[in-house]
């Protein structure tokens, strides 16, 4: 059962974050799932937690990191999440940009970004590719 203080955590935050990107289009599938699955086993999260996040989405309360690599990172998930099912659409992006304003990138580098991932929308895209249109 999750704690007030798990409310405020930075993992469990963003983790609600990239649950409501995968909602966006008020569908979760095979793919998104999976690719959540991944990222919460690499975050350390156990799936009784990732099930009770998503059951909570409203409760948590994300707060942008300082250091700008984790940052851009985080946006990178969300973008890579955004594509995983080869398909983006409008909600998706909007979702996106708004947690880009989140993470305090500014509004021009965030749609320029988001113009070069849908122009990609079905090719791979590096970190640093994304990490050079935020700079």
């Amino acid at each position: 059962m999750l704690e007030f203080k798990d409310y405020f955590d930075e993992k469990k935050c963003y983790l609600a974050q990239l649950i409501k990107m995968a909602k966006a289009d008020e569908q979760l599938n095979m793919a998104e799932n999976m690719w959540l699955n991944f990222v919460t086993v690499s975050m350390g999260i156990t799936p009784g937690e990732l099930n009770e996040i998503a059951q909570n989405l409203e409760k948590f309360h994300f707060s942008a990191p300082i250091d700008e690599k984790e940052r851009f990172f985080m946006f990178f998930r969300l973008i890579q999440l955004m594509k995983v099912d080869l398909h983006i659409n409008e909600k998706e992006l909007e979702l996106c940009r708004e947690m880009g304003l989140k993470l305090h990138i500014s509004g021009e580098k965030v749609d320029k970004a988001l113009a070069f991932v849908k122009d990609n929308e079905r090719n791979l895209i590096a970190f640093e590719d994304v990490c050079t249109l935020l700079k």
